[in-house]
């Protein structure tokens, strides 16, 4: 078994994940983070990148819902009702009820799931502990919450080593890749 902190793959943006990749995996249902994930952070704006991916996996029949720790659910209910996906509000990531809540929204298991983010610690340990793939995403922007500032100096070395696994290049044979 993986770590806690290691991504099934990672991708730098989340309209680069291969949808078919998902789907040959066993993937049925998908996990998003919001902030720095689909939108930027705090925002609500959503990049046309960003909505084909969402509307190319809908296509391909994966269920999708938002699974987001922002405190105030009007901007991550706006977003997830104008991409037509469900969505966790105030989900309390990294623990594993906050995926449990999504798993039972998309009416998934772990087995089926992935969970898709820009953030280590928030996105991917409450997944991996419950044994979801997870995709590992390059923020959106640099710019985000103070704390999330200082947890990414603890994510530095994890993503590098990572990227020198792969080779940096994309597709290359080595864990983890997207």
């Amino acid at each position: 078994m993986r770590g806690l902190t290691r991504p099934t793959m990672m991708a730098e943006r989340i309209w680069e994940v291969d949808l078919e990749a998902l789907w040959e995996r066993g993937v049925r249902g998908v996990l998003l983070d919001l902030d720095n994930t689909l939108v930027d952070w705090n925002a609500e704006e959503l990049r046309p990148p960003v909505r084909a991916w969402v509307e190319a996996a809908k296509q391909r029949g994966l269920r999708l819902c938002l699974v987001s720790n922002a405190l105030y659910g009007r901007r991550v209910k706006r977003v997830a009702k104008e991409l037509g996906i469900a969505c966790v509000v105030r989900a309390g990531k990294p623990l594993p009820r906050a995926f449990r809540r999504g798993m039972a929204l998309l009416d998934t298991d772990a087995t089926c799931t992935c969970a898709i983010g820009d953030q280590v610690f928030t996105d991917l340990v409450g997944a991996n502990w419950l044994g979801l793939a997870t995709v590992l995403l390059a923020p959106l922007t640099p710019k985000e919450s103070p704390h999330t500032r200082l947890i990414r100096l603890l994510e530095r070395p994890l993503r590098r080593r990572w990227k020198g696994e792969r080779g940096g290049r994309p597709g290359e044979e080595g864990a983890p890749r997207g």
